[in-house]
């Protein structure tokens, strides 16, 4: 994994993480109840989509642990994602935290193909995901940063949502 990429950190003033984002890519930050930041490159004029990074946080019942939380996720996705395809979900530990890590192709009209990767992770009952999402044909080229993204995501214990 390369570990000299040139990213800015960020941290959200609310919800209760931290995340490298690249220069110059657009940040939004709480555009909607549980989506706490969209960060997306900046429009290159050939393209309608652009490549980007969505933090969601959600409070999640006593109960679920990552495990069962991501099962749950895993069942709505095709429902959300037109011509859905799981391609890879695999159990990591990043310095001792648990994250759920998800591969997956989706196709639209609009969008075309989008290879989307996530991560998602609990922390102190909330629920955190981040989803980065690309052309497919231009996976390659932004598959090492969305790796660091992930690597130095920092969900905390303490949120305000």
């Amino acid at each position: 994994m390369v570990r000299a990429l040139s990213l800015e950190e960020y941290r959200h003033p609310l919800a209760g993480f931290s995340l490298p984002v690249p220069p110059g890519w657009e940040r939004i930050e709480d555009p909607q109840d549980g989506v706490a930041l969209i960060t997306a490159e900046p429009p290159d004029g050939d393209t309608e989509f652009r490549s980007n990074a969505v933090v969601t946080v959600e409070s999640l019942p006593f109960e679920f642990d990552l495990g069962e939380w991501q099962d749950s996720a895993e069942t709505l996705l095709p429902q959300q994602l037109p011509n859905y395809s799981l391609i890879d979900r695999e159990r990591l530990d990043y310095e001792g935290r648990q994250v759920i890590r998800r591969l997956a192709h989706y196709v639209t009209a609009e969008t075309g193909s989008v290879t989307m990767e996530q991560w998602a992770t609990i922390a102190g009952g909330t629920g955190f995901t981040l989803t980065a999402s690309i052309s497919t044909l231009a996976y390659d080229s932004l598959a090492d940063v969305f790796a660091e993204m992930a690597l130095r995501f920092r969900p905390e214990t303490e949120v305000s949502p």
